[in-house]
């Protein structure tokens, strides 16, 4: 894109530049940008037919580096000729914004070459009058800045559509507030993470296998669809970050990346919706399953968890195993959450005590409670 806007507009400027030589009285310097022009058009054409961007690379930054100092030579050096050759210092930066770091510096050290040459010879020859040598000192100033920042501006503008792009891609599969928060700083990429007090959700649709049993994929697809659809809301309202959705159910944390003193109560008005929203896929005729809900909350290890190649932000920990066991003990269209919940939750909901509970890995029972509403 960058050097394709390169050509494009430095093709129509050697042109002219071409036109003010003749103008001049200068006609052997009036037929090396009209031969760039040429040769860039040419370039043009080809990739047009071929498509090979080898080819249109060296079409463009070949010329584009000898002619402007061979120019400026005919018209007898630096001063005589405008310094017209620092036309050839866009083409380490073209280069450089299109990636390409070793041509870069090996085109901008043929540029110092070529500089230096130049004041070596010192090549004489019929300066142009006062008034078109000083003309083109000012065109060939001003006209190397604003190209310059022409292409810059493409760039940018390519690269901020080429993030936005990757900013929609990647907020499909990564809360708002995670991504926010792994923009704002970036060590939170790294494996690990740190302890913090969070509620961990685990939804799950019971029945789900006996449902899917005796239909095709793409119908239970397309249901897991609709029910995701309707918990997932559910859960980033009340500022949740839904971790994994594995198979048929929901891991969500509430108090991380963000902290949030109510991460409780916001996890348990998140399950409440949840079912709330998707009762209606339960009903017929459609006679889906119901999704049961653990809860708990206590200090987990919250970050990242994986290798170099594939991570995924998590939460680790007692607390996270615990609302998974809690999951398995709560019937469909039921949430169980653990003491600790309870206790953050306080008066205004109301909850029915299970008792002790055992719970699959603990060796200690927990006191579980079940969550029938919000005063």
């Amino acid at each position: 894109m960058v050097l394709l806007a390169a050509a494009l507009t430095i093709a129509p400027l050697a042109v002219l530049w071409g036109l003010l030589y003749w103008l001049a009285g200068a006609p052997l310097a009036a037929v090396i940008p009209w031969a760039y022009a040429a040769i860039s058009g040419l370039g043009l054409m080809m990739f047009g037919g071929t498509r090979r961007y080898g080819w249109f690379a060296a079409s463009q930054f070949a010329p584009y580096m000898l002619l402007p100092f061979l120019l400026m030579w005919s018209l007898g050096g630096p001063v005589n000729g405008s310094a017209v050759a620092v036309w050839a210092g866009l083409g380490p930066i073209v280069a450089l914004l299109l990636g390409h770091r070793r041509l870069a510096a090996l085109l901008a050290a043929v540029y110092a070459v070529s500089v230096a040459v130049t004041i070596v010879l010192s090549p004489e020859a019929q300066p142009l009058a006062s008034s078109w040598r000083n003309l083109f000192f000012l065109l060939n100033l001003a006209g190397v800045p604003l190209v310059a920042w022409l292409l810059v501006r493409v760039f940018a503008g390519g690269r901020e559509g080429m993030l936005a792009s990757v900013r929609s891609v990647v907020r499909r599969y990564l809360p708002s507030e995670l991504v926010t928060a792994l923009g704002t700083d970036p060590h939170r990429l790294d494996l690990g993470g740190e302890v913090a007090e969070v509620t961990v959700l685990f939804a799950d649709l019971g029945g789900y296998s006996t449902y899917a049993e005796t239909r095709a994929p793409a119908e239970i697809v397309a249901l897991l669809n609709r029910y995701f659809a309707a918990a997932l809301p559910a859960i980033l309202n009340e500022g949740g970050t839904p971790v994994q959705l594995p198979g048929d159910a929901v891991f969500a944390v509430f108090g991380a990346p963000t902290p949030r003193v109510d991460h409780a109560a916001r996890a348990c008005r998140a399950a409440l919706a949840i079912l709330e929203r998707t009762e209606p896929l339960a009903a017929p005729p459609v006679r889906g399953p119901r999704f049961s809900i653990g809860i708990n909350s206590g200090p987990a290890l919250v970050g990242n968890i994986g290798s170099d190649e594939y991570r995924n932000f998590t939460a680790i920990g007692d607390t996270t195993n615990v609302a998974s066991r809690l999951q398995g003990h709560a019937s469909a269209g039921e949430i169980v959450i653990g003491p600790q919940t309870a206790l953050l939750l306080g008066d205004g909901w109301e909850l029915a005590p299970l008792g002790a509970i055992s719970v699959k890995g603990r060796t200690q029972p927990v006191d579980a409670f079940r969550v029938h509403g919000h005063r």
